[in-house]
């Protein structure tokens, strides 16, 4: 939050008449240098600097009314209005402080004191949403591209409706989100950075026309800290549970710490680095030996060109723990993406993703440890209405190979869906 122009000249013209002086002559220059120094740090954005500055000019000259009010303005823009009106106060009350500027300083305490009020009245802010989707999947239980496979010379075939089941599918969506704007700032860096407790909820269901038994739900809460600077960077972290749901029955709880921090270079370029820490807890019996904990580790980039084409990238190295061997892995996967404006309100994205899991163990009548290798394309078309509705409709196909044949597949998705943000 900036002083606004008219109170900032006005202050300043009611200070200018009070010039920095010491006792001594070259008292006097050094701390007429500090002065200026502190006014340039604060116009270039350095305000915690100027503050320094600015407070090892007053203990050296207590009575310095002009650095007191510069003080009290450099504190108003790092939005710590109760150290602003308090040294302004201390101005007011010395009967050596002329009338116009009293005024003044009278109209910049009116000014913070509404800035206060109107802070305070929009410190918490909701937002939301839902979706209603549907659309048409080739493969609903990941089924393998082979029905026959050769083990060891056998020949085994596949057990009735384990092949690639076909089916439509309803999906019904919905999320609201509360942030919390902390008063003050905090000095982290050189400019003021906000700080935002923020919090979400949301569902999520996908139910399918006939085979039931692959309908899912996953609710989703998560809450925690987002600092936002006025530079170039942000961060936050988060503490998120996700309850799945696989035919109405309870499948699993994950709870997981995620942390991420992005740097933003001025010049449409976006880096950023995150991390994982997850806990996957069972609630069925058959899977309570994927029970285990995940940590991984990313980074992402996104440029935006001034057509507001978007390309964006990323990379996820993962570590999966678990009760059993076999279902213990490591992996690595990787992204690319591009969102392109093509009409006015719309446009068109394409995303390719590439996934390498290697597992633990040895597969039960394979006797062989299992690498797979995924591969994901993703076209899409969104289009956005004026009161706050999105249409969109995308394809995907998944190409899952493996050293295994029976893990072997491919899939075909097409879905439909229209959104409605608040």
């Amino acid at each position: 939050m900036k002083l606004p122009m008219f109170t900032a000249s006005i202050l300043a013209v009611a200070v200018s008449s009070a010039p920095v002086m010491a006792q001594e002559s070259t008292e006097a220059d050094e701390i007429q240098q500090k002065f200026q120094n502190a006014l340039e740090m604060r116009a270039g954005g350095d305000l915690y600097s100027a503050i320094e500055a600015l407070n090892s000019i007053l203990i050296a000259e207590p009575k310095l009314h002009r650095a007191r009010l510069e003080l009290a303005v450099t504190y108003y823009r790092a939005a710590q209005f109760t150290k602003a009106v308090d040294l302004a106060k201390q101005v007011m009350a010395d009967p050596e402080t002329p009338a116009n500027v009293k005024e003044t300083v009278q109209l910049f305490l009116d000014q913070v004191e509404a800035l206060k009020v109107a802070e305070s009245e929009r410190r918490h802010s909701f937002s939301g949403g839902f979706g209603i989707g549907g659309g048409h999947d080739d493969n609903v239980n990941a089924g393998p591209s082979s029905e026959i496979f050769d083990i060891n010379g056998a020949e085994l075939s596949l057990a009735p409706g384990s092949s690639p089941q076909t089916d439509a599918f309803m999906t019904i969506s919905g999320n609201i989100s509360h942030s919390y704007r902390m008063p003050g700032s905090v000095d982290l860096g050189a400019r003021p950075v906000m700080a935002f407790w923020q919090s979400n909820a949301s569902v999520y269901r996908r139910e399918y026309q006939d085979e039931h038994k692959f309908t899912v739900d996953v609710i989703s809460a998560s809450t925690g800290l987002a600092l936002i600077s006025r530079t170039n960077w942000r961060a936050k972290v988060n503490l998120q549970m996700d309850h799945i749901r696989l035919e109405d029955d309870s499948l699993a709880v994950y709870t997981s710490l995620n942390p991420s921090w992005t740097y933003n270079d001025g010049d449409g370029n976006e880096y950023t680095v995150r991390g994982q820490w997850l806990y996957r807890d069972y609630k069925q019996s058959d899977d309570t030996d994927r029970e285990g904990h995940r940590v991984a580790g990313g980074v992402d980039y996104a440029h935006r060109f001034d057509n507001s084409m978007v390309l964006q990238a990323g990379l996820t190295a993962t570590e999966q723990d678990a009760r059993e061997q076999d279902q213990r892995y490591s992996a690595y996967d990787g992204y690319v993406s591009l969102f392109v404006p093509t009409w006015e309100r719309g446009n068109a994205y394409v995303r390719a993703a590439y996934k390498h899991t290697d597992y633990e163990g040895r597969v039960v009548l394979f006797d062989d440890g299992r690498k797979e290798r995924e591969q994901r394309y993703t076209l899409g078309l969104t289009h956005n209405f004026a009161d706050g509705w999105t249409a969109g409709a995308n394809y995907t196909y998944t190409d899952n190979s493996s050293n295994i044949e029976i893990y072997e597949y491919d899939r075909n998705e097409v879905s439909v869906d229209l959104n409605k943000r608040f």
